[in-house]
């Protein structure tokens, strides 16, 4: 086992505390709706007992008409929970989950013995403390990262169970949890695990050993008793209007001359493979961020430009170190990790792709391994320090000074805002429109801290009784003085109240016909709109009109 000096492990570890968690509830700038709803459903759970529809103690939350497996969400409850409902609350579990999992890798480095000098062990943990991919996904308040953290761990102790069996335990529950955390894990764990026990039967299946294996086989089946009982619930595939079924459906169309099921068959393994691909293309890799600009940073890729060396150093090692068994487990992992963000219409979706970050480390770490044999310690150790400082100025631009101007309108700025501004307006009535936006109800629910027995009343009490089976989601949402739908306006201006949007909600024309008076601007770092409101002067309309509405009143 090659341990690095203490010191300098710690001060790798101190750098990841510091870029994990630096303004962690500034930056990313903005609350987007899939932070707001693990958070408010945690700080749910915790007041009630109950999920915001009033669900007890949910084995998959329903997020507005989806399912996210629950662990995550029972997780953040404890910073909630000692910390209060705020963004540095929801995000913190991710940002910790980030800092050991560069603990975890740096162990299995360690006790793989894959690479051959400490030096590299120590230049491998500092790139993956400042890889753009793992620090974007790690400041967030999703679910990724805590389940890249199980996954990680799972594989380690698989890994270390070939030669202590007693670990196979450990490596077995650390992939259930994993299923419990994030959709991608739900389907990638028992691929890996069918894999894993078929590639190393024969150090598995001893007779020695086997009575441990199928105890822990059995046990890690018992733990996931309810996601089999989801299994038969509507509640376990919800996703997927993910998959490319019209562009499927459309692709078959032109396949002529065959059958039906055949032609759609051969578009489904095309479309497949397109998208499988792409997580190895180097383009993909080195040079283009993530296509969503929500789940990308300004400038950078999701690795840096110059990893493209040891990436394709990396490759061809493992091709000629493949008799090995931990080179066969890494290109075992590199096959499958991609499996599931590949079935998705997503094209290079990153955070569905987060277990693909292990084997591309490992790859990358191995590539690393061989320029130290080939360069020599000295002049590596002088040449990563000019490479490692550069990464580390880019990174500190595009993410802490770029980002939070350039994305702030994809991270929902403004909520914070908006909120204040209606506590401060107690006596007004708001609409809020979300004809353009995904539901603005959790926002407002989290921000305005609302409690969330009052918000389970204002749902469709019956969606408790038919929870799991995907009953249809409603986003307009009445609760305090907030309404949550599309603007009418043969109803809403007749009616005083403040009509809340964005800059295309509410046109010039509109202002003068229904007499509006603009009482709210919030602009975001780039001074964009992020939302205009109006107050409505139902009086004045009433008159004009000769209270030709049935809304009017005399």
């Amino acid at each position: 086992m090659k341990f690095i000096n203490p010191l300098l492990i710690l001060t790798t570890f101190l750098l990841a505390g510091f870029l994990f968690l630096y303004k962690l509830d500034s930056i990313p700038n903005g609350f987007y709706v899939d932070e707001a709803l693990p958070g408010y459903n945690a700080y749910s759970i915790i007041s009630t007992g109950k999920d915001e529809f009033g669900k007890f103690l949910p084995l998959s939350f329903r997020f507005y008409g989806l399912y996210n497996p629950p662990l995550h969400v029972y997780l953040i409850s404890a910073p909630i929970y000692i910390f209060g409902l705020k963004v540095w609350s929801v995000r913190l579990v991710s940002a910790i989950s980030g800092i050991l999992s560069v603990f975890v890798l740096y162990l299995l480095l360690v006790h793989s013995g894959f690479v051959k000098k400490k030096v590299s062990i120590l230049i491998i943990t500092l790139t993956t403390v400042i890889t753009p991919w793992l620090l974007f996904q790690s400041r967030t308040g999703y679910e990724v990262v805590l389940a890249f953290l199980f996954f990680e761990a799972g594989v380690i102790f698989s890994w270390l169970s070939l030669k202590n069996i007693k670990l196979i335990l450990p490596a077995f529950t650390f992939l259930s949890l994993s299923i419990y955390t994030a959709y991608s894990e739900r389907f990638l764990v028992p691929i890996f695990l069918i894999g894993f026990l078929c590639l190393f039967r024969k150090e598995l299946f001893m007779k020695k050993n086997i009575s441990f294996v199928i105890f822990s086989i059995l046990f890690l089946i018992i733990t996931q008793i309810p996601n089999l009982f989801l299994f038969f619930t509507n509640s376990f595939f919800p996703k997927s209007n993910l998959l490319p079924l019209g562009s499927l459906s459309g692709q078959a169309s032109k396949i002529l001359l065959l059958p039906r099921f055949i032609s759609f068959a051969l578009a489904f393994v095309r479309e497949f493979l397109s998208q499988y691909l792409t997580y190895f293309s180097p383009r993909s890799l080195f040079f283009l961020p993530d296509p969503d600009l929500q789940r990308s940073i300004p400038e950078l890729s999701v690795f840096y430009n110059w990893m493209i060396i040891p990436y394709l150093l990396g490759l061809i090692t493992l091709w000629r170190r493949s008799s090995n068994n931990f080179i066969r487990l890494i290109i075992f992992l590199l096959l499958i990790s991609p499996i599931p963000a590949s079935l998705t219409k997503d094209p290079f979706a990153t955070h569905r792709a987060m277990p693909l970050l292990l084997p591309m480390l490992l790859v990358i770490g191995l590539g690393i391994d061989k320029l130290v044999d080939v360069i020599g310690k000295r002049l590596t150790i002088l040449v990563y320090s000019f490479v490692f400082v550069f990464s580390l100025v880019l990174l500190w631009r595009s993410y802490f000074i770029l980002m939070p101007h350039e994305r702030a309108k994809n991270w929902g700025y403004g909520y914070n805002q908006l909120a204040d501004f209606i506590k401060n307006n107690p006596g007004k009535k708001f609409l809020i429109d979300q004809s353009r936006s995904k539901p603005h109800y959790i926002e407002l629910a989290f921000f305005l801290k609302y409690p969330p027995s009052d918000l389970q009343k204002s749902v469709d009490q019956s969606i408790k009784d038919l929870y799991y089976q995907n009953p249809p989601f409603n986003p307009d949402y009445k609760f305090a003085n907030i309404e949550t739908r599309s603007i009418d306006w043969k109803k809403d201006a007749y009616f005083d109240e403040v009509i809340v949007g964005d800059e295309l909600s509410v046109s010039d024309s509109q202002i003068k016909e229904h007499f509006l008076t603009k009482v709210l601007e919030i602009r975001n770092p780039m001074n964009e709109i992020a939302f205009v409101g109006y107050e409505t002067n139902a009086k004045k309309k009433c008159m004009t009109t000769n209270y030709a509405s049935v809304y009017c009143k005399k």
